[in-house]
């Protein structure tokens, strides 16, 4: 398998156990000393254990039938590293709705190591209006977006 079809592989896995809520699949890919910078409180994490115990924080306020959107997927792959990029957003499997403020910027970094390709950072962002200082939340995209 291609390491283009490897890292596509690894998020999609992790889209699958996210919506099936599967914390121990959806931890498998990371290294231990992931950097994690999130959109909501408290915005940076270090460490696999302090990535699950984020998610284990938000599951409850996520739908039960629980869905995630992917587009813009843009992986850059060079030796031992690759970088993904992409918008996603979380939605109610069941109506299609946004099941959080709407598209977030997610940024990946992975590093083959011992032969398996690990995430060694994740960055999720909102853009923000800086003449307001108010993040700037899409609801919907566009063809033009």
């Amino acid at each position: 398998m291609s390491d283009q079809a490897q890292i596509q592989k690894l998020i999609d896995d992790w889209r699958d156990a996210l919506c099936a809520r599967d914390l121990d699949r959806l931890m498998q890919n990371y290294a231990p000393d992931v950097l994690f910078f999130d959109a909501v409180p408290p915005y940076q994490h270090q460490g696999a254990a302090a990535y699950r115990a984020s998610w284990e924080a938000m599951l409850p306020y996520l739908p039960p039938q629980l869905g995630s959107e992917l587009r813009e997927v843009d992986i850059t792959i060079s030796g031992d590293l690759a970088l993904m990029h992409c918008l996603q957003r979380l939605i109610n499997a069941e109506t299609k709705e946004a099941a959080t403020c709407g598209w977030v910027r997610v940024t990946v970094g992975y590093h083959r190591q011992q032969g398996n390709w690990r995430v060694i950072h994740e960055h999720v962002s909102v853009p923000f209006d800086p003449v307001t200082t108010q993040a700037a939340f899409i609801h919907e995209l566009t063809a033009a977006e």
